[in-house]
């Protein structure tokens, strides 16, 4: 699926997926964490603040697996009762810090 490479800037953290034309997509790391056993990651495109269309309520949450090889993989979660799971996890952990 998407390989990739983490850059870290000041306190945002990057993670770079390779698509299938091997074009890089930047996508910025909100949280990460585990649910029922399964691993998920929030992310978004990085903010710009000097950009007034950057839209930093778009986030796409996605199940991370590790395969025997060593490979990383992400599916994006489409599952809407899955999304509401993660979504209220992620939610309670941002009004927790």
């Amino acid at each position: 699926m998407a390989e990739q490479d983490n850059t870290q800037y000041t306190d945002i953290e990057i993670i770079v997926f390779e698509d299938e034309d091997g074009s890089d997509i930047e996508m910025e790391i909100i949280d990460e964490f585990d649910l029922e056993g399964i691993h998920y990651m929030a992310l978004r495109p990085p903010i710009d603040p000097l950009d007034e269309d950057s839209d930093e309520d778009s986030i796409a949450f996605f199940r991370c697996e590790t395969e025997e090889s060593g490979e990383e993989i992400y599916d994006l979660v489409e599952d809407k009762e899955t999304l509401r799971k993660v979504m209220d996890v992620l939610e309670d952990r941002l009004l927790a810090d």
